[in-house]
């Protein structure tokens, strides 16, 4: 039913060269993610530099890579990713302390975490019914901590009879249908096993 995609996330933590500096701009600084993984226009910049390859899941810009794939009738993987935000260093960090004075907005680029995260998210369909059937994300700050929990997450989903998880939920609608955003999350996430179905990190300290 699933297989895997990609088997790791990428241990360096850092993009560590400078950039033009025709890129320092209000425009490119702005829309930078406080939460999650989404890159601003400079920090892309900076990670293209590093020869980090971007791309566009979930229309957002980010270091992030295909996890898992499905082969079933009735079950959909809407998305199943590893994703990865960098801190800045060596030549890279001395440029965004220059440009702070400037720019206060880079006191954040200069704080941020290094993170490594995934997202996962199943959807079940039938001829009359369509439901997501379970969406987890969880987020760490520690390489060896992301690979450990990648690992066990990665096992139970390989191990999970989604069919049967699907009829289940699909037998009790009725105690989640009403739930509202990230309580019907959890539902379905305790039902699976997890405490929750999120928990995600800052971009920055």
């Amino acid at each position: 039913m699933f297989s895997v995609l990609n088997k790791q996330f990428d241990p360096f933590t850092s993009c560590k060269k400078s950039i033009s500096s025709i890129h320092f701009n209000p425009k490119n600084i702005s829309c930078f993610d406080n939460d999650g993984f989404e890159l601003s226009k400079l920090e892309q910049k900076y990670y293209s530099k590093s020869l980090f390859q971007l791309s566009n899941h979930l229309n957002h810009q980010c270091l992030q890579f295909d996890w898992l794939k499905i082969d079933h009738p009735n079950l959909l993987l809407d998305h199943a990713l590893l994703l990865e935000r960098k801190d800045f260093q060596e030549n890279a960090r001395e440029q965004l302390e220059k440009y702070s004075a400037k720019f206060p907005q880079l006191r954040k680029y200069l704080n941020v975490i290094p993170k490594w995260g995934f997202d996962f998210a199943i959807e079940y369909y039938d001829e009359n019914d369509f439901f997501e059937v379970l969406h987890f994300e969880y987020d760490y700050n520690n390489y060896e901590e992301a690979e450990y929990y990648r690992n066990v997450f990665q096992k139970k989903v390989l191990e999970t009879d989604w069919e049967d998880f699907a009829l289940l939920l699909k037998k009790r609608k009725e105690d989640w249908i009403a739930l509202k955003g990230f309580s019907q999350n959890d539902y379905k996430a305790r039902l699976w096993g997890l405490v929750k179905a999120e928990e995600t990190l800052k971009s920055f300290a």
